[in-house]
This record gives structure tokens, C-alpha cells and sequence, in this order.
């Protein structure tokens, strides 16, 4: 039953990761052709509004998600990557992503001091 859950965890952790990113860019997008283009700045802040919910929403979850999956890590993950060879490929996706959450929040912040509610 544990490992069941240990998975499902797993998947939604995996798939906060992709809404979390997938938002980010998006931001990203949206927040680059508003500054190249004149754009309404109350659609600007609402729609950053929604943005920035989906975000800290993803993120908590992505937070929650892997302490819970890193207390299992090393039995659910750990031993069978190292089994198949595949800590490099472990180590390098915790790098790129860590990497595009903390792009993320400079982003989300960025972005904050130009649409968010004041």
C-alpha cells in the first residue's frame, strides 16, 4: 500500500513540476510582450493575478510533494537507479529543474513588481 502511494505522490509531484514550469514560461512570455507592446495594464494584472496563483499553488505542491518523496527517495528511487545505471540522469534532471524553479521565482518576482496588486 505505501509503495502505491509513494507513487502517486510521485505523479502528481512530476506533474506540479510541468505546471509549475509550464506557467513559468508563460509568464515569462506574456510578461516580454507586454513590455514590448503596449498592453492594458489592468488585463496585465489580472491575468498575472490568476498567474501568480497557479504558480505558488504548483510550487507548494512541488514543495510538499518532494519532502514527502524525498523521505522515501532512497528506497523507492534511489536503489533501482542505481541498479539500472541511472544516478547521472537523476542528479542532471534535479539540477535543470531546480534550475527552472529558480528561474521561475525571478521571474514571478520580476513580474510582480510590474503587474501585481498593489
Amino acid at each position: 500500500m505505501l509503495a502505491i502511494l509513494v507513487m502517486m505522490i510521485n505523479y502528481f509531484h512530476d506533474l506540479s513540476v510541468a505546471i509549475l514550469a509550464s506557467n513559468i514560461f508563460a509568464v515569462w512570455f506574456v510578461g516580454k510582450y507586454a513590455q514590448a507592446n503596449q498592453v492594458d495594464k489592468e488585463f496585465m494584472e489580472n491575468l498575472f493575478a490568476k498567474l501568480s496563483k497557479v504558480t505558488w499553488i504548483a510550487f507548494a505542491l512541488v514543495i510538499a510533494g518532494g519532502a514527502f518523496r524525498g523521505w522515501f527517495f532512497m528506497e523507492y528511487e534511489w536503489n533501482p537507479a542505481v541498479g539500472k545505471g541511472q544516478v547521472a540522469a537523476l542528479v542532471v534532471k534535479h539540477v535543470v529543474l531546480i534550475a527552472v524553479t529558480v528561474f521561475g521565482l525571478v521571474t514571478h518576482f520580476k513580474y510582480q513588481k510590474l503587474y501585481g496588486k498593489k
